[in-house]
């Protein structure tokens, strides 16, 4: 079977904001929960799936100005919105380009001046909790 593999260059959109210009760094991690239903009699252990505790981590350039990333991410800080990630670079989800969207996650804490002598200030975020879907059209 032959593959095809390509440089990451992902995109992120955070509450509809395309970030993905300040973004150096996302990972999307898709977690179901296991629940243990192992009954009297049985000779292993068995599992079914409980609740997903999904989460989106990424790195940003910190900007400063109206509309930039500190900006949005503070105002975010305490809510529920969504994130999307695409594998590339186009915003148009395919068999190539699947779109990872975590709806209704939770940012708890961001930290907004992070910097020191010679370094480009980041943040970084982790976005958790919502339900997390996979789209390719």
């Amino acid at each position: 079977m032959a593959t095809t593999v390509s440089l990451s260059n992902p995109s992120i959109l955070v509450d509809s904001v395309d970030f993905t210009d300040q973004c150096t760094q996302v990972t999307v991690t898709q977690t179901v929960e296991a629940l243990e239903s192992t009954a009297f009699g049985d000779t292993a252990r068995k599992f079914t799936s409980g609740l997903g505790n999904h989460e989106v981590t990424a790195t940003f350039m910190l900007a400063y100005d109206t509309s930039e990333v500190e900006e949005k991410l503070n105002s975010l800080v305490g809510t529920t919105f969504n994130v999307e990630i695409y594998a590339a670079a186009s915003t148009s989800p395919g068999a190539t380009n699947p779109e990872y969207t975590l709806t209704a996650c939770y940012l708890e804490t961001i930290t907004p001046i992070n910097g020191s002598v010679g370094d480009l200030p980041t943040v970084d975020c982790t976005f958790r909790g919502g339900a997390l879907t996979r789209a390719t059209s």
